[in-house]
């Protein structure tokens, strides 16, 4: 009970019992579940000893406010995918620009997507090239350099975290990234916002429920359900509206993801219940959508107002109520505390993750280890060099060239000489 706030047990009177023992345990009296739910505390006393019915609003509401009450209620935001295009074909130039860090750190791949021809790659940052058409005869400017793909930069999750890593050190933010994005007439094809919900606001299951149940108001024409056996640990995910359109949200279980993606043995994985990020939820912009979402995250600098002002302009999630026609039902208490009741102000927050050899290590400690320990003892015994002999045969790829060079540079290396600079002249 200590280490979630679920408390989504059917059987009332265990999740009464659970409640009572997370609330002895943080110290929680019933005066302060009252003044926070709004309700007498007689009344909460009542719940909590079963003498009245605990209804399902009741539930949401006392949920809600332990999770106010011990601080476990917050939620954090992040750019988690993040596509631009520019008509220039000088990469050199845009890599200075918006990067900040050398092109020479980049190694070329001659394959990209997208009608791209080739790309540059340092690490997990992608900067699709393509060559300059040539321009038909009697073809107009405009057709010419419509059919001219220029410069595209894409960065996946993993992209965007490895930027921070270089943000982090530059002192720059994401905003600085946009600014130089628009300096170079570049057009936002894409951007994710991304929400993490670390301890549960969200109940993924519960709000595919209401949905399927039309518990809801949406300007959304539609959306998919993707639900699983949670034996097979694969999660639920709810689609809002259509993935062509210029929003789109998508909602799911992001600890079973999690969980799914780390790259060790089954027995030595971290617990779904124990991974950092619980649930997540995704706006997805594209486009002209995309273009308006950062010129008002840059007016602004309040990412609160920009994702939830998107958010609440499509879709609510509704508590039913008999007695009242569904115009008039209120909002579900949960989803009040997601969108901002009794909550911290969201923040746009970076989690810089630069590229390492963790995975690898672990695969040799996992996988090789022992084959690893025998070459070495039966070289010491044999007078061979079985080991060392491996080792020379083996052939680096560009990924992991760029690893050594970040190590072996401590990532100054990589930085622009006049930031480097700039960065002396301040120490001094």
């Amino acid at each position: 009970m200590q280490k979630d706030l679920t408390l989504v047990n059917p059987q009332n009177y265990s999740w009464l019992d659970e409640l009572e023992e997370f609330k002895d345990a943080y110290g929680i009296t019933q005066q302060q579940l009252a003044d926070t739910t709004g309700y007498r505390r007689e009344y909460i006393n009542a719940l909590i000893k079963g003498r009245k019915q605990l209804t399902a609003q009741a539930k949401a509401k006392l949920t809600t406010a332990m999770r106010v009450l011990t601080k476990r209620n917050n939620l954090d935001c992040c750019i988690d995918y993040f596509r631009v295009t520019f008509k220039s074909h000088d990469a050199e130039s845009i890599i200075q620009k918006i990067f900040q860090i050398r092109p020479e750190h980049f190694y070329h791949e001659d394959w990209a997507f997208y009608g791209y021809t080739h790309k540059l790659i340092c690490g997990e940052l992608t900067v699709m090239l393509s060559q300059q058409p040539e321009r038909r005869h009697g073809e107009s400017e405009e057709a010419w350099l419509k059919r001219d793909k220029g410069t595209m930069i894409e960065l996946s999750g993993k992209g965007c975290r490895y930027l921070e890593n270089y943000l982090s050190g530059q002192k720059r933010s994401w905003y600085d990234v946009f600014i130089a994005c628009q300096e170079l007439h570049g057009r936002f094809k894409r951007i994710d916002l991304a929400i993490n919900d670390r301890h549960g606001v969200l109940d993924i299951p519960e709000l595919i429920e209401k949905y399927r149940n039309d518990e809801y108001r949406s300007r959304f024409k539609g959306g998919k359900i993707h639900r699983s056996d949670r034996d097979h640990k694969e999660g639920n995910t709810l689609e809002l509206g259509s993935r062509q359109s210029g929003v789109h949200m998508v909602i799911y279980e992001k600890d079973f993801e999690q969980w799914q993606k780390q790259n060790v043995l089954l027995e030595d994985k971290l617990p779904i219940e124990e991974q950092p990020i619980k649930n997540r939820f995704e706006v997805r912009l594209t486009d002209e959508r995309a273009d308006s979402g950062i010129e008002a995250l840059l007016s602004t600098r309040d990412p609160e107002k920009v994702i939830f002002g998107i958010i609440n302009h499509y879709i609510c999630f509704l508590t039913p109520t008999k007695s009242k026609s569904k115009q008039n039902w209120p909002i579900d208490p949960r989803w009040a505390t997601f969108i901002g009741a009794n909550r911290d102000k969201l923040s746009l927050t970076v989690d810089p993750q630069p590229f390492d050899f963790t995975t690898t290590v672990g695969w040799l400690k996992k996988q090789v280890s022992s084959s690893l320990k025998l070459i070495v003892i039966l070289d010491e015994m044999l007078g061979t060099h079985t080991l060392d002999e491996i080792i020379d045969a083996g052939k680096l790829s560009p990924r992991q060239i760029d690893l050594i060079q970040h190590y072996q540079n401590c990532n100054c290396g990589a930085y622009l000489d006049d930031f480097e600079a700039k960065e002396k002249q301040s120490n001094e």
